[in-house]
């Protein structure tokens, strides 16, 4: 690729000592700091670059420089600005090439990226949601028909990777790429309105919150026995909806706030607000959470009367929310 930087030798022991470096900083700036939402997705930003230039320069030392222009872009929570202090990885390439070969580079970019992530602290994706990974790794050509293929297949599985990749955002190289991609999504979905149902009906099952005496539900066994389930009971029925009203109204942006900001029903975006303070609150709960494995469940013993008050209301307000787009979507 033309105008492309030059790559001196990267040495295995400089790899490992820029990786500790790395997650030496990562520690420094995201656990050790205070933090608003907003402040602790620009730490989680900044690491995930540096880890990805660390990843090029390893992969550009051994195997030159990149042969096209690519993006790599984040899903799940770090595609939508909504990290914690403890995340996974959930990540994807897209390149600028019809040359089969060209797969083999990236790929191994992929699996240098996902090495990286890991040595600083980001756990791997279980469900190998992540850039080594050929699904998640391909040619924009390949890409967009294997969105379509994705969609016309209107399999469980095959919507849910659709509905992951659309809180895609490019976060290194060449944007436009996901931009492009995310317009062919928008545009195989319009020509055929009952995908959208479809979509729906994927994410509509809503997980109860609160009980016949108004009271918060826990986890009854497992190793979250006890807890309460803020991801999928509180977070995720705001995320799951303003998701969808993206892909209907083709809003581009990943952002589950900046999505409230440009969906064009004056209703639904009075719901913002109370998804900010939760986002706010949720900062303040998990600070103290030394293992992602614990990150999305609250010990409701810990809380106050009244913020276990305010978690109702978010609940009660989120699944209204949810149901009411999903009465609209599906006409």
């Amino acid at each position: 690729m033309s105008g492309a930087k030059s790559y001196s030798a990267f040495s295995d022991s400089e790899w490992d000592k820029s990786l500790r470096s790395l997650y030496e900083e990562r520690i420094n700036t995201i656990h050790k700091q205070e933090h608003t939402s907003a402040s602790l997705q620009d730490q989680h930003e900044q690491i995930i670059k540096k880890a990805v230039c660390l990843a090029l320069n390893k992969t550009g030392s051994e195997w030159g420089e990149p042969p096209a222009h690519f993006a790599f872009f984040l899903m799940g929570s770090g595609g939508r600005l909504e990290q914690s202090f403890w995340s996974d990885q959930d990540h994807g390439l897209v390149y600028e090439s019809t040359n089969e070969e060209d797969e083999l580079y990236f790929l191994h970019l992929g699996k240098e990226i996902v090495h990286a992530l890991e040595k600083v602290g980001y756990k791997r994706c279980e469900g190998n949601v992540m850039a080594s990974n050929p699904k998640w790794c391909c040619s924009s050509e390949k890409w967009k028909n294997q969105l379509k293929q994705w969609l016309h297949e209107d399999k469980w599985e095959t919507l849910r990777y659709s509905l992951t990749f659309i809180d895609a955002r490019a976060v290194y190289g060449k944007t436009e790429l996901v931009d492009q991609l995310k317009q062919t999504f928008f545009q195989v979905v319009s020509n055929n309105p009952r995908m959208l149902v479809r979509l729906t009906e994927n994410t509509g099952r809503l997980k109860k919150g609160i009980g016949l005496f108004n009271q918060l539900l826990v986890e009854t066994k497992g190793v979250h026995k006890g807890k309460f389930d803020f991801k999928q009971i509180v977070l995720f029925p705001y995320v799951n909806g303003l998701r969808l009203l993206a892909v209907q109204q083709h809003i581009l942006s990943s952002s589950t706030v900046h999505r409230f900001e440009q969906v064009t029903n004056e209703h639904l975006k009075q719901s913002q607000k109370s998804f900010e303070q939760l986002l706010e609150k949720r900062v303040t709960w998990q600070k103290e959470i030394e293992h992602y494995e614990n990150i999305h469940h609250l010990s409701i013993e810990n809380l106050s009367k009244e913020e276990r008050k305010q978690i109702k209301e978010w609940v009660r307000e989120g699944h209204r929310l949810y149901q009411t787009i999903e009465r609209l979507l599906k006409g």
